[in-house]
């Protein structure tokens, strides 16, 4: 699986359409308006973070890491090899993390540089709480692709894995919001996002934000089972 892995990425870091999209959205968050204040600085980096930036990478990495080697056979070509399907899902999953960490952790040395030179007193304990929701921002996104991991996998759908994962992406947040306002059931709350706020807000406030822990376990977690067990059933041509 680690010889897997390892191709999967030089694969991915080679595709000029990847690196084009990384490097224009991290021009765009260096030239990005600088704000008047810290907090509002730092609000609007994390918006940034959290949305745009989010949904612009996730495309190039879904494509390159899914649909490229469903499409292409590659996937079929492992299991006939003997890779198991169970290490298939984890590979990509892996793959995934992997990207949206080196990824966001060269937006984030962006962000401080940028933080540093905007002539406004940013803290470094700032600094710090928004290197945390960086780390949030790409366990975010490992949800959203195991959900459109289990589209492409189950239903052998890339393009359905993807649209998935960008109605996640795209609407998911404000959806819940809006039913949870109109029938005041808590439902944004015990969502993915609602846990990964709540556990953000305890980690800003110096406490543990143990929402984060279902957050991992039956969202992520428990996706990746539910798509490893119906994945095995899958009659795929080998």
């Amino acid at each position: 699986m680690r010889n897997v892995i390892r191709a999967d990425l030089g694969r991915i870091i080679r595709k000029p359409s990847f690196l084009v999209i990384i490097v224009l959205t991290l021009i765009f968050l260096a030239t990005r308006k600088t704000a008047d204040v810290a907090e509002e600085q730092i609000e609007y980096i994390k918006e940034y973070f959290n949305t745009l930036l989010l949904f612009a990478v996730s495309i190039p990495v879904f494509l390159s890491i899914y649909t490229d080697d469903i499409n292409s056979g590659s996937v079929i070509n492992l299991i006939g090899k003997g890779l198991s399907r169970k290490k298939v899902i984890l590979s990509k999953l892996i793959d995934v993390t992997v990207v949206l960490t080196a990824y966001y952790s060269v937006a984030y040395i962006v962000a401080l540089i940028k933080n540093m030179t905007a002539g406004i007193a940013i803290t470094p304990k700032q600094n710090m709480l928004l290197l945390v929701y960086t780390l949030f921002c790409v366990l975010r996104g490992v949800g959203f692709f195991s959900v459109a991991s289990l589209i492409a996998f189950v239903f052998w759908s890339p393009s359905g894995g993807m649209t998935a994962m960008l109605v996640l992406l795209a609407v998911s947040r404000m959806t819940l919001m809006i039913l949870q306002k109109k029938f005041t059931i808590p439902i944004y709350d015990y969502s993915f996002d609602g846990l990964l706020d709540k556990a953000y807000s305890k980690f800003a406030l110096g406490n543990f934000g143990w929402h984060i822990i279902p957050a991992i376990v039956i969202y992520i977690g428990g996706v990746v089972l539910i798509t490893a067990l119906l994945f095995k059933k899958k009659e795929i041509d080998l």
